[in-house]
């Protein structure tokens, strides 16, 4: 991903924004064609893997195992109008947040690492969940026959926060003003990681 560097994300910064956007597009090729699949992801930053799993009938998984793959997490996202810069020779943009994670894939085959890789999942998205109690159940049981399990080893992650800092302070105000009287509710969430932005950088 090409990321000036007024708008790269520290290590620290991509962790939260994985704990907070954790639903990814999975890429990898299959038969020299790219594939890509959309999927809840569990990461674990002690180990520096992503866990996840997919369904049999999804044939991206069988070309998986020892492959290089990329997972992407997306953010908010809106249109900037050079109209609110009021400034000369502006031209229109896009403000976005957004992480790339590479790294080797191992299909997971065994059901005890596949029922830990699922009880991990439940627990991150539901903590009071009471599924992973009944993983010997005949249900649950069958539904682990329709699944394998995912494990990405991480080898680099990078992130890119759009966010105006290329502009000034006013500009970036402007901006955030204009995006919070939209009404949009993604255009809110650009606008909240714009302020966040503007007052780290602006160091208040």
């Amino acid at each position: 991903m090409y990321i000036p560097s007024a708008f790269q994300m520290d290590d620290a910064a991509i962790e939260r924004f994985i704990h907070d956007h954790s639903f990814g597009v999975l890429i990898s090729a299959v038969n020299e064609t790219p594939a890509a699949t959309h999927i809840p992801f569990f990461y674990n930053p002690e180990e520096r893997v992503l866990l996840a799993h997919l369904a049999k009938a999804n044939p991206q998984w069988r070309t998986l195992h020892g492959q290089s793959a990329l997972v992407v997490f997306q953010g908010p996202h809106a249109y900037i109008s050079p109209s609110w810069y009021e400034t000369p020779a502006s031209v229109p943009t896009w403000n976005y947040v957004a992480v790339h994670v590479y790294g080797t894939c191992q299909v997971v085959d065994s059901q005890q690492e596949l029922a830990e890789i699922l009880e991990k999942t439940i627990r991150f998205y539901e903590p009071d969940s009471l599924l992973p109690t009944e993983a010997d159940e005949p249900f649950y049981r069958k539904m682990m026959q329709a699944i394998v399990g995912i494990r990405i080893r991480i080898t680099h992650m990078e992130g890119a926060a759009k966010l105006s800092q290329n502009k000034s302070p006013d500009v970036q105000q402007r901006v955030i003003a204009r995006l919070r009287e939209s009404g949009d509710a993604i255009a809110q969430r650009v606008a909240d990681w714009m302020q966040h932005q503007w007052h780290r950088t602006d160091g208040t």
